[in-house]
């Protein structure tokens, strides 16, 4: 795909990890070799002393000032007909990108959630104030209108998740609530992939698709350098086999034709020998293959 447009966003505030906002320049040579985009933009982090509180919610001056420049960036992307891919950072970024694509398409959009977590808490339930837990809902019009940027919400009808296995009870209320199609952890392998597929083609109705992929969807044992496990908060036999997820993420892409594209939760902090890297060489080929 020669229209690529590569946005790195350099945000570890939406999760509080140190190393979040290293990774896209850790990758940024691996990208341009892999990808070869036709243009590439770190936006610049928030240098705001404001400090804004909501409820327990932390960072809030940093995270929105950067997405909102996300906002702007990844609208200009799309005004030009080119496709952005979103190099995070943490996942709060996912407020700017989604918002971005709603409201350049008035609406209609769906997301593809490819992540371990459901990140559709409010402020209100968030139990650890990170930001990268609410995105959804900022964007759903479920937060203070401080987290809020789009003027078109997503509605919860086209909002799908793949390999969620980690969750609070009020998050998954809501989404039992709203009948948001999930798919847990355990109900994804490699020989259900066709199947997978199949549902999606008959569930989406929307003409545009953003796919917001997380690393930490993949399981600890194969792809430990992600920002939960900063905090050493291994689950190794929740997530995805990183064959699972590289045969998913493949036929997504083949299947479906996106607009846009988050890539986000890498820390080269936690990448001492450099395996994870290997493996998102892996999926940058997969994407630059397969991406249309």
């Amino acid at each position: 795909m020669e229209n690529i447009q590569i946005i790195g966003v350099p945000v570890k505030e939406g999760c509080c990890a140190d190393g979040a906002d290293l990774s896209y320049k850790y990758l940024e040579d691996t990208i341009e070799s892999i990808i070869k985009p036709k243009n590439k933009v770190e936006i610049s982090k928030s240098n705001s002393n404001k400090i804004i509180k909501c409820h327990n919610m932390k960072n809030i001056t940093q995270v929105m000032d950067m997405n909102k420049q996300l906002y702007n960036k990844v609208n200009s992307v799309l005004t030009n007909h080119d496709f952005p891919l979103i190099v995070g950072g943490d996942h709060s970024l996912a407020i700017g990108s989604i918002s971005a694509v709603l409201d350049y398409y008035q609406g209609d959009v769906s997301v593809i959630y490819f992540d371990k977590h459901t990140d559709i808490h409010t402020e209100i339930t968030s139990p650890s104030g990170n930001i990268h837990g609410i995105p959804l809902s900022a964007c759903i019009g479920r937060c203070n209108e401080i987290f809020s940027i789009n003027s078109y919400h997503l509605n919860p009808k086209n909002l799908f998740f793949l390999g969620i296995c980690n969750y609070e009870k009020e998050e998954i209320n809501y989404i039992n609530q709203k009948s948001i199609f999930n798919l847990k952890d355990y109900e994804i392998s490699e020989n259900n992939i066709d199947e997978i597929i199949k549902e999606l083609k008959k569930r989406i109705s929307t003409k545009h698709i953003h796919l917001s992929f997380d690393l930490d969807s993949i399981r600890d044992k194969d792809f430990h350098a992600v920002n939960v496990s900063y905090y050493n908060t291994y689950q190794d036999n929740k997530g995805l086999s990183f064959d699972i997820v590289k045969k998913l993420l493949k036929e997504l892409l083949k299947n479906f034709s996106f607009c846009s594209m988050d890539f986000v939760e890498y820390n080269p902090l936690l990448d001492k020998d450099g395996l994870c890297k290997k493996k998102i060489e892996e999926l940058l080929e997969i994407i630059k293959n397969n991406l249309h």
